[in-house]
């Protein structure tokens, strides 16, 4: 049988979580929300999954590959805009050739899928649902409602395809029963809980460790009751650590430090001296600098939600909260390599730029030297953290060809505005027309002053090809990369 699992209907009731990344790859105690689901799955036996994604889809893909280090089979299907079930599952008809059995992707759930499987086979019904029974052993028919776990075989799916008005779950079982379709009804004493809010993010990550969802892997080794550490993590021996707490692989807990109860390291964490945190979610790679004081909070390096008050912002200070991915010594060498070639560049082509220079100045009515407004990569512009492409002037020669066109920008690359080599800095009205999740990716490495797409692409490119382009720069570049599209755009010119 064939496990579909489905997107946020609205990743934006996460907020700012679903900023940092796919809400399918929000760790629930170190590990994305969606790998417990299909570490379910598999455990049941039921191994071919698809995947529906909406939000940040290249990154839930490359974690997830084909499902082969979880003994599944791991497939996908891309929804730009999710319109609730019935659609969704209408895209993926044609795959759908027997029973499947529907998650929805933002819950933590400890479903019995075997059990729920089984009910369905002896009810021999065309679809059935599951009910959580609460500790009293009473039905709790307000999860179902609002979304979860299902079973339906392709009679069902039809005849919910050929009602386009109906999309939800709740609509879904009542047209099928008012059709005579037989449902059945799985009641369990499972645990079920939808991520929807901040507030529910943090709410079960303490209820895991709390052990109210029996059978969910926490990774590392267990010290002691309710308190699992990761591999190569350091714990100094005056740090005090509080059940029920979990620290992840590779971190550094130093002199003083308490991690209190009801807390969550992630994995590559630096919790400087004499940190106290309690209650909080600390994610992966995040420096915690010497006495900082966080409760009931979820950081991400540079960011921090303190959940109780709807609280987020964003920390400059790398002193206080930092972000270990940042690679500080690696970018201060990118930084000289392009000072310094980019000076080497000024003094070859200084000869050059004085003639048109003075060519300029002989002619001002023509502005042959100009500088026009451009946007290149993001930068934090607010307390919250969010983010816009950065504005600067770009100089430029008017000219048809494309590298004396360019020699003044080397001036930019002195300034720090942007790399000699990157994406092309946009204008208002280019900026402002990507608007697609997969389209902004570009926006995650620097401007440059050459780039991928002149030498690949030809005179001819398409704009549609640059942002393509641009976009699989952004996730494929390199030093050496960058190194061989310079010496392509400085000896294979082209007029574009």
């Amino acid at each position: 049988m064939k496990a579909i699992i489905l997107p946020t209907g609205n990743p934006d009731l996460l907020t700012p979580l679903t900023t940092w990344m796919p809400e399918f790859l929000l760790p629930v105690v170190n590990k994305p929300m969606v790998e417990h689901l299909i570490e379910l799955l598999v455990r049941h036996n039921t191994k071919d999954i698809i995947l529906v994604l909406k939000h940040m889809p290249y990154e839930t893909e490359q974690y997830f590959g084909n499902g082969e280090r979880w003994g599944a089979q791991i497939s996908y299907s891309l929804e730009k805009d999710y319109e609730g079930i019935g659609p969704c599952l209408g895209r993926i008809r044609a795959r759908l050739d027997e029973s499947f059995v529907c998650l929805p992707g933002n819950v933590v759930t400890n479903i019995d899928i075997s059990g729920f499987l089984a009910v369905n086979v002896k009810g021999q019904g065309e679809m059935t649902i599951s009910r959580k029974k609460n500790r009293e052993g009473n039905d709790e028919a307000k999860e179902t409602e609002e979304f979860s776990p299902f079973i339906m075989n392709p009679k069902a799916l039809s005849s919910v395809l050929a009602m386009p008005a109906v999309r939800d779950l709740k609509h879904i079982t009542t047209s099928l029963a008012d059709q005579g379709f037989t449902l059945n009804t799985f009641y369990s004493s499972y645990n079920f809980m939808t991520i929807q809010s901040p507030n529910d993010y943090l709410e079960v990550n303490k209820l895991i460790l709390k052990g109210e969802f029996p059978g969910i892997i926490v990774p590392g080794r267990e010290l002691q009751t309710s308190i699992w550490v990761g591999r190569h993590t350091k714990i100094r021996p005056d740090a005090r650590i509080s059940p029920p707490s979990l620290i992840g692989s590779h971190c550094s807990v130093r002199s003083g430090s308490v991690i209190g109860e009801d807390t969550i390291v992630g994995d590559n964490v630096i919790v400087d001296r004499d940190v106290s945190i309690e209650g909080s979610v600390i994610l992966g790679n995040t420096y915690i600098g010497s006495h900082t004081e966080i409760k009931d909070s979820v950081i991400r390096k540079n960011s921090m939600i303190n959940v109780p008050q709807l609280l987020n912002v964003y920390v400059g200070d790398d002193f206080i909260l930092g972000d270990l991915d940042k690679r500080i010594i690696a970018g201060k060498g990118e930084r000289l390599f392009n000072l310094v070639l980019a000076l080497l560049l000024l003094f070859v082509f200084s000869p050059i730029m004085a003639i048109l220079y003075l060519y300029h100045l002989m002619f001002p009515s023509r502005k042959y030297f100009t500088s026009e407004e451009r946007f290149g990569s993001y930068e934090v512009v607010d307390l919250q953290g969010n983010m816009k492409p950065k504005a600067f002037d770009l100089y430029i020669f008017r000219s048809k060809n494309r590298l004396i066109g360019k020699l003044p920008g080397i001036f930019n690359v002195i300034k720090g505005d942007m790399n000699l080599v990157g994406n092309a800095p946009l204008t208002s009205e280019e900026a402002s027309s990507l608007k697609e999740e997969w389209e902004t990716l570009r926006f995650k490495v620097p401007t440059g002053l050459f780039h991928l797409w002149e030498v690949e692409g030809g005179k001819d490119i398409t704009w549609e090809e640059k942002v393509v382009t641009e976009n699989y720069y952004a996730t494929t570049h390199s030093f050496w990369g960058d190194v061989k599209i310079l010496l392509k755009s400085l000896f294979r010119i082209r007029y574009i």
